[in-house]
């Protein structure tokens, strides 16, 4: 009877923990709804409002569009629902469909992760733009013509249409004569912003006189005629023109960044076309209307990148070269940099005077400057390279220029280096930095890879 009790009263701890739990998950607000036991967070719902509500709506609007995401989300997950009691996911084309779905995620999330390094845009460069640009800004017009749009170029029907309209035909004459020609056509009347329309074609609409139709073909694709009802000016000034410059300048250097990305992409990797679409030009031979590789750019790339890495190489040699001269001047004694302490060796100088060496002040002073002079520009190398190169390349640069800078560095071991005076060694402190300047001059002048 007792184990019974025991049983009973640990199913009823149970139950209770469970529904505390269950009224705590509830309560914190991570699950905004469930749906047949399948849970939709709030998280889910953020997602989706970041991507869909303006900054700065109010909270009325904003819990409206939240609650219609939601609605939105629950519909999706009983649809969800009932594809699979249908048997939707064995079907081949779910399954293209779910890969194609999450390819096109991560392309859209790596070209987001690609723009968030575009600069902003200065005021200086709006402002540039809206003066330089007068037909988008302050001489920006209205327009309202109409346009047909005539099927093939007929120049013998063209002449006589033009000559028609140089005699002051009006535009339904003209249709009239497209229309006894049986030609084809399109009409159409649009209202147009000047800064949206071609240069070559809105220099042709400003010319014409009102309701005097004009005749004009584009190459010989088809022909056309347009007619201008009406100009306006609608000026774009002001924080209005500066916003709109701003988002042009943006979308400009964005879309810039993300073409040199791609082609830097592309060029390295390794694409093979099979079947109908490996087929090349009997002229250029490679493929045509698709990605191929640039191997001549890969190559140039490799090659930039490897002398990025050998001059930050050869970088930390001479400043480990630097080091090395320059605690024989501080110390008054040979001293060789080791990569790992040595117990059985000790570190205190050996030199051959009989008194307590202490070197010159002057001395310490030209080491601490040209010690600064090489951190910084050590750094400012790192800086730049870390802009072209990956992470491990750098690091690749650094650490095979101090193993080699310390290999090299035993030449002052020799007997006949030895003997040096701290004259020398002071003018090697400088000789070798010099090597540190010029690379850092190159990266500087021949950016980018």
């Amino acid at each position: 009877m007792k184990l019974h009790n025991a049983f009973f009263l640990s199913f009823i701890l149970l139950l209770v923990c469970g529904c505390s739990f269950q009224s705590e998950k509830e309560s914190s607000g991570s699950v905004a709804a469930v749906v047949n036991g399948v849970e939709i967070t709030q998280s889910e719902i953020e997602y989706f409002a970041k991507k869909t509500i303006a900054p700065g709506t109010n909270e009325t609007k904003t819990i409206e569009q939240k609650k219609a995401i939601l609605a939105n989300l629950v519909r999706n997950e009983l649809l969800a629902q009932k594809a699979r009691e249908m048997g939707i996911e064995k079907d081949p084309d779910f399954t293209l469909a779910l890969y194609e779905a999450r390819r096109q995620v991560l392309a859209g999330m790596a070209e987001s992760r690609l723009a968030k390094s575009v600069k902003p845009v200065t005021p200086e460069a709006a402002n540039a733009l809206v003066e330089n640009n007068p037909r988008i800004f302050s001489g920006r017009k209205l327009l309202v013509y109409d346009e047909i749009l005539i099927k093939g170029v007929d120049v013998p029907f063209l002449d006589s249409l033009i000559l028609l309209a140089d005699k002051g035909a009006t535009e339904e004459q003209l249709v009239e004569e497209l229309e006894s020609k049986k030609k084809v056509f399109r009409k159409t009347t649009k209202s147009v912003t000047s800064d949206k329309i071609q240069p070559a074609i809105l220099d042709v609409l400003l010319k014409i006189k009102p309701n005097r139709p004009i005749v004009a073909r584009v190459e010989d694709k088809f022909s056309m005629i347009m007619t201008v009802h009406e100009i306006l000016p609608i000026p774009l000034q002001g924080s209005q023109a500066i916003q709109q410059a701003r988002a042009m300048v943006y979308a400009q250097q964005r879309n810039a960044l993300l073409a040199k990305s791609m082609s830097d992409v592309i060029n390295s990797s390794k694409i093979t076309y099979y079947g109908d679409y490996a087929k090349t030009s009997a002229e250029e031979r490679k493929v045509t209307g698709l990605p191929v590789p640039d191997k001549q750019k890969a190559a140039r790339k490799a090659y930039k990148s490897f002398g990025f890495g050998a001059v930050l190489s050869v970088s930390c040699i001479f400043a480990v070269l630097v080091l090395t001269a320059s605690m024989r001047i501080l110390r008054g004694a040979l001293w060789l940099p080791r990569l790992w302490p040595s117990s059985g060796v000790s570190d205190k100088a050996e030199t051959p005077y009989e008194w307590d060496y202490e070197a010159y002040w002057i001395e310490k002073f030209y080491i601490g400057a040209i010690a600064l002079l090489i951190l910084a520009v050590l750094a400012f190398e790192i800086y730049l390279l870390a802009q072209y190169l990956p992470i491990l390349g750098v690091l690749a640069g650094v650490v095979s220029g101090v193993l080699l800078g310390v290999a090299v560095s035993r030449i002052f071991g020799l007997k006949a280096l030895r003997g040096l005076s701290h004259k020398v060694y002071a003018i090697l402190v400088a000789v070798f930095t010099t090597p540190l300047i010029i690379g850092l001059l190159y990266i500087i002048r021949y950016p980018g890879l």
